[in-house]
């Protein structure tokens, strides 16, 4: 199970710096050069829900690069992005997800790159698992999205699909060469709205590069809420040309939040008489997520390239009958 949306939430910590500048961060893009990541994320999760249990552990490992075709003048670099590899275990080892015999032709995309690390893909790749079809798919990127935004939309789609391949062990369905895997014609396919969906590209890794617009300022200590949520960021010394930054996210809700009307309600209904007929438990209100967890990150000011990437994060939703926790450990680095 992917916690975008909790990568995401970090992603924000990377804004928050002050404008009183010491130390610009950017990417300097090399025409030519090729820039090879691994990324590691295990979710560990709990749930229960309507009476059922459930416990597992995911562990998704990616190794990607990013190809440089040609820097334009403002410093952007143009170039293509290459699946190496890709894996999901569950905890037991078996294989949830893997794409070891699907060529490479079929596992790349276009994209563009600022020099502050704002991908924008020209097609998305990921897969479908419905109905006992899993299918290597890729769609246009709109233009106005960024790379976490634009994702499958249910009902019909006009897709280019890749190929139907039991994704344990990535092996092709018969009916499909390689040839057919490389040039796929777009088709038009409906799409459940319990449709599972797994990105390929890891969207949500490549959103924590993102530098802040503004200078940061070594030895200071930023802080800022939004929502429920304090966003802290702790930026070091700079040593040996690298920048380290500590990052935490912590739930806090002293002052109140947006969703205490919406609790109230939901707290209301739960406690209806529904004329004798089963209603459901919703003591409690509507759900919250806690989010508090620790990234630290490291940048090459020298060489101008993101270099590691580390930390925990711990999301917890309860309400309505629902009680989830998700604690994520996420490992990047520059290979």
């Amino acid at each position: 199970m992917k916690k975008q949306i909790t990568l995401l939430a970090i992603a924000l910590l990377l804004t928050t710096f002050s404008a009183f500048a010491q130390v610009k961060l950017k990417y300097s893009w090399s025409a030519g050069d090729t820039y090879r990541f691994e990324a590691n994320q295990v979710d560990d999760i709990t749930m229960s829900a309507m009476g059922m249990d459930m416990e597992d552990t995911f562990n998704t490992n990616t190794v990607f690069s990013l190809k440089v075709a040609n820097v334009l003048a403002n410093g952007n670099a143009e170039g293509m992005l290459y699946i190496e590899s890709f894996s999901v275990t569950d905890k037991s080892g078996a294989t949830v997800a893997s794409l070891q015999d699907i060529p490479a032709e079929a596992l790349k995309s276009l994209v563009e790159v600022d020099t502050k690390g704002k991908f924008t893909f020209k097609k998305i790749v990921y897969l479908i698992v419905e109905d006992g079809r899993n299918m290597l798919v890729s769609a246009d990127a709109k233009a106005d999205q960024n790379s976490a935004s634009a994702s499958a939309q249910v009902g019909d789609q006009k897709l280019s699909i890749h190929a139907e391949f039991d994704p344990k062990s990535g092996t092709l369905k018969a009916g499909y060469s390689m040839e057919t895997v490389k040039q796929p014609e777009p088709k038009t396919i409906k799409v459940k709205e319990d449709a599972q969906r797994i990105d390929v590209l890891p969207l949500a890794f490549l959103d924590l590069l993102v530098l802040p617009e503004e200078s940061v300022v070594p030895e200071s200590t930023i802080s800022v809420k939004m929502m429920e949520y304090v966003f802290t960021t702790n930026t070091n010394d700079v040593e040996g040309g690298i920048v380290d930054l500590d990052l935490n996210i912590k739930t806090d809700r002293s002052q109140g939040s947006s969703t205490d009307q919406m609790d109230d309600m939901m707290s209301d209904m739960g406690s209806m008489d529904m004329g004798g007929e089963m209603s459901m438990d919703m003591s409690g209100g509507a759900p919250k997520t806690d989010l508090n967890g620790d990234i630290s990150y490291k940048f090459d000011i020298s060489k101008g390239i993101f270099n590691t990437l580390s930390g925990k994060i711990t999301n917890r939703t309860k309400g309505m009958g629902l009680d989830l926790k998700a604690v994520t450990t996420l490992q990047m680095r520059l290979l």
